[in-house]
């Protein structure tokens, strides 16, 4: 690390809107440990020398040197390199043209996707988690948003709150540190500058987003976007994203089950009844359970493992609703989720899939602001009178007050140390939130073979006609890929992204690309079969 890295819209090769500027003496600092899309252009000497200098003449606070190591870098995206004489197809299923996959858990920035609640969880923790610390210090993001976490719409919510907090404790002219250059910290950050606060963002990367990663990937015609798609329910965030001319459709999820031999089956209520009974049963239990106990305490399960005349039996379609919509909903298994807790319709609530370059948003948010980027917080020393961050670079920073927008999967590492420790509430949260791990896999094809209305897939005998499927899952087999995502349906390109949740994704995140691509192209196979 060479220090910090001013974040400009003049770097070569960048796009987008012009991002971040430094204009002189009065900008505080704060840096992030999360990931979006924006470029950090090389910081100028005159820049940095400014900063040192600024932070040299306010050393009130003694930091300890930390030692901890230097993060290495996030393994990059990877795009499958075209061949010119690709090898045959697997079981049917054709070479992609193109590929790009994430790798969240292994991400040092955020060691996962978003939180979770996993057993012990409440409403009450995530709240705690957001109350101000020594009216100085406010932790932000997804995790302390009680009625929408792991979502977009709680990210954005949460840099709302976090920033009038800091208006109600503070005076508008105050140095505000914001680290982290998320949705989060990036929505707090404006809205503390309207309110006449001198704002400076601290982002570990050396681009901005946090979570949310547009990329220009070869082979697409379109943005692939490693993070989130859906909008939820967030009208505000839509009109934001519209504003910002990002388009989105709306997405009302047709999910289709197909079993391996390739016949496509509606899908019973076999599943989702199971979970409710056990929920039910959870809700009246003296302690909170995780769901896999609720499942065999409440009788839900075991269930039938006779298949019918399909080869599917009742306990397929229960291990089809945790594979398909528990495990993509949460990034976890069923026994550390939270049964009382759980949210079933959350697989329902997607809002709109953004088609658009989500990191438009990002670039149109940071406009204005004062952005470090390349800059790793390693402590954030606080007490009743200000704020002091420590770099891994060496250089400290002091503010009046700060926002935190930490991934809760980092604040449970060493990452970050506090000093005076967290209040114990904080840090109960903290240990008892989960973070849940979901990746992404963005694959590019000549021809759309799963689009089985096209193709004239078989159908289970006498079930209904079913329209084009937006949403393809496996049913009969355990799936590396939770689901997979037609993308290009409404505009008739070829392109899948699949979702790869918990064990699966901490799994197939050790693969190289070969392999890795050998693994979800495997898991097509039912769909390819259906269109032979």
């Amino acid at each position: 690390m060479q220090g910090i890295r001013w974040h400009t819209a003049l770097e070569p090769g960048a796009t987008g809107s012009p991002a971040s500027r430094r204009s002189g003496v009065g900008a505080g600092p704060s840096a992030s440990l999360i990931p979006m899309d924006s470029r950090g252009a090389p910081g100028g000497m005159g820049r940095r020398t400014f900063l040192a200098a600024s932070l040299s003449s306010v050393a009130a606070l003694a930091l300890a040197s930390c030692s901890w190591p230097e993060p290495s870098p996030t393994p990059p995206p990877t795009t499958a390199p075209p061949t010119t004489a690709p090898p045959a197809p697997t079981n049917g299923v054709p070479v992609p043209t193109a590929m790009r996959r994430s790798r969240w858990g292994a991400d040092p920035f955020s060691r996962g996707a978003f939180s979770f609640d996993s057993v012990g969880s409440t409403p009450e923790l995530r709240r705690a988690l957001a109350e101000p610390v020594e009216s100085r210090l406010v932790i932000a993001g997804e995790a302390t948003d009680p009625d929408h976490p792991g979502t977009l719409e709680g990210a954005r919510v949460s840099g709302i709150r976090a920033a009038a907090d800091i208006a109600r404790l503070g005076t508008a002219g105050e140095r505000v540190a914001v680290v982290g250059a998320g949705l989060a910290g990036l929505t707090a950050a404006r809205a503390l500058v309207d309110a006449g606060f001198e704002v400076v963002v601290l982002e570990a990367r050396d681009r901005l987003g946090g979570r949310i990663h547009s990329t220009d990937a070869t082979g697409f015609d379109t943005p692939v976007e490693l993070g989130g798609v859906f909008t939820g329910d967030d009208e505000d965030l839509i009109d934001a994203l519209h504003e910002a001319s990002v388009d989105t459709v709306p997405f009302a999820p047709d999910v289709s089950a197909t079993t391996t031999a390739g016949l496509r089956l509606p899908i019973p209520t076999t599943g989702p009844d199971a979970i409710a009974t056990a929920q039910e049963w959870a809700a009246v239990q003296p302690n909170d359970v995780s769901l896999a106990t609720a499942l065999t305490g409440s009788g839900a399960t075991p269930l039938s493992a006779v298949p019918d005349d399909a080869g599917v039996s009742p306990a397929d379609w229960l291990a089809h609703s945790i594979n398909s919509g528990v495990a993509p909903t949460t990034g976890a298994i069923t026994s550390v989720i939270s049964a009382g807790q759980y949210d079933a319709d959350r697989v329902g609530q997607l809002g709109e899939l953004v088609t658009g370059r989500f990191s438009d948003l990002v670039d149109a948010l940071a406009e204005p602001l004062e952005i470090a980027v390349s800059s790793v917080v390693t402590k954030i020393s606080y007490t009743d009178r200000r704020v002091s961050l420590r770099l891994d670079s060496g250089e400290s920073l002091t503010a009046d007050r700060a926002v935190v927008t930490i991934p809760i999967g980092v604040l449970k590492t060493d990452t970050v140390r506090f000093s005076p420790a967290l209040p114990l509430m904080h840090q109960r949260a903290i240990s008892v939130l989960g973070m849940g791990l979901l990746d992404t896999v963005w694959l590019r094809f000549d021809e759309a073979f799963w689009r089985t209305d096209v193709a004239g897939a078989p159908d289970a005998p006498g079930s209904p006609d079913l329209a084009t499927p937006n949403v393809l899952t496996v049913v009969g087999e355990t799936s590396p890929v939770a689901t997979w995502i037609d993308v290009g349906l409404a505009t008739g390109e070829p392109v899948l992204m699949g979702l790869i949740a918990a064990v699966q994704a901490t799994r197939l995140e050790e693969l190289d690309d070969p392999a890795f691509q050998a693994e979800v192209l495997g898991a097509l196979a039912p769909f390819a079969t259906a269109s032979g």
